[in-house]
């Protein structure tokens, strides 16, 4: 059966695939399998570990079901258009015995898809925290509560949602292939193999255990990271937050002024402080953060930055098509690790704000 995200206009991938056995093999100590995406990650390795790191049912989620988050990520990834990633998690539903007619409810209409009321209630907070972001998260959340979720069960709903929107983009911007994923509940041998898969599938998944700290982060988003203190989701953000800034393609400045960029255009003003105060102190005055911020140029910039503060806004609000031609225009000026590196700053940006807007108290 078709998804509804198949006729979604996909351009050939913008990054030559690029087999990796040790991240290959990393995830399949993870996972227990490895995500055919990951080779096009792969020049960028903080992007490929953290695509694996985060991924939520593996050990990070203490409070929510496996199955609340996979169902989270199929009506974000919907939401998204991302076609990749929309149809391996359809694909993993399938395996794990959702029918395909409750899917397509799913796709076509959450009123109608005859899911107990929490679970409506989760995939309804999920969908306005990817569609609206920080202005409808206090509204978001007070909802989310009613419904009788805990504190805990609405943080880990806020991780699956940022880390599914993180993977969206990442993916998506880079147009990794869809074709074959979609295809797979057709192929004869997934039908036989499906109760297999199944068990297998959930074997792998495993709730988390309680979680200290490594180290106190000392970086934007530090603040989001402790928000998580306690849960292994604290660390795993903080490694993957760790390794970015470590990252040689890009500077940190022309990172942060991204960060900032996507902070300011979804109006998550507990995002903006942060990275505005790091900003100063790299040096750049504030008349010249506000002036990027309002006209995405200023005289300070260089020509990586001028790049790339216009291309992190366009990754806020996007279609596919026009987004990944977009990123492929960029290879023109910049190198091949430095587009992807790009692709992973503004797409985890895009997944932290969302996140942290749903966590963090601006009060």
């Amino acid at each position: 059966m078709a998804t509804v995200l198949e006729r979604v206009a996909w351009e050939p991938s913008l990054i030559e695939p690029s087999p990796d056995r040790a991240l290959e093999a990393y995830a399949r100590r993870k996972w227990g399998m490895a995500n055919p995406a990951l080779r096009y990650f792969a020049p960028v390795p903080w992007l490929a570990r953290a695509v694996v790191d985060l991924h939520p049912e593996y050990g990070l989620l203490m409070h929510l079901s496996h199955r609340i988050a996979g169902l989270v990520a199929l009506v974000v990834s919907q939401e998204n258009s991302c076609r990749f990633c929309y149809a391996a998690t359809r694909m993993m539903l399938w395996s794990q015995g959702m029918p395909l007619a409750r899917i397509q409810q799913l796709e076509h209409d959450l009123t109608r898809a005859d899911l107990p009321p929490r679970a409506l209630a989760a995939l309804v907070f999920a969908r306005i925290q990817s569609r609206t972001g920080p202005p409808a998260a206090r509204e978001a959340r007070d909802a989310i509560q009613r419904a009788g979720y805990s504190a805990d069960q609405m943080k880990e709903i806020a991780f699956v949602v940022g880390v599914t929107d993180f993977a969206n983009r990442a993916t998506t911007i880079t147009a990794v292939p869809a074709r074959e994923m979609e295809r797979m509940p057709e192929r004869l041998h997934m039908r036989l193999l499906r109760p297999f898969m199944g068990r297998f599938l959930r074997s792998r998944y495993s709730h988390g255990r309680p979680t200290s700290l490594e180290r106190v982060p000392a970086y934007p988003y530090a603040a989001l990271v402790k928000a998580y203190a306690g849960s292994p989701i604290a660390p795993a953000l903080g490694r993957a937050l760790e390794a970015m800034w470590a990252s040689p393609h890009l500077t940190p400045r022309c990172k942060l002024l991204m960060l900032a960029v996507i902070a300011r255009g979804l109006g998550c003003d507990v995002c903006a402080l942060e990275v505005g105060e790091t900003l100063r102190a790299e040096g750049l005055t504030e008349t010249a953060v506000a002036q990027v911020l309002t006209h995405l140029d200023a005289p300070e910039l260089d020509a990586t930055e001028r790049l790339l503060v216009a291309f992190a806004r366009e990754t806020i609000w996007y279609e596919p098509a026009p987004l990944q031609r977009r990123a492929r225009a960029l290879r023109d000026h910049l190198s091949s690790e430095q587009v992807l590196e790009a692709i992973g700053v503004a797409a985890l940006a895009n997944g932290l704000c969302r996140m942290g807007a749903m966590v963090l108290d601006p009060r």
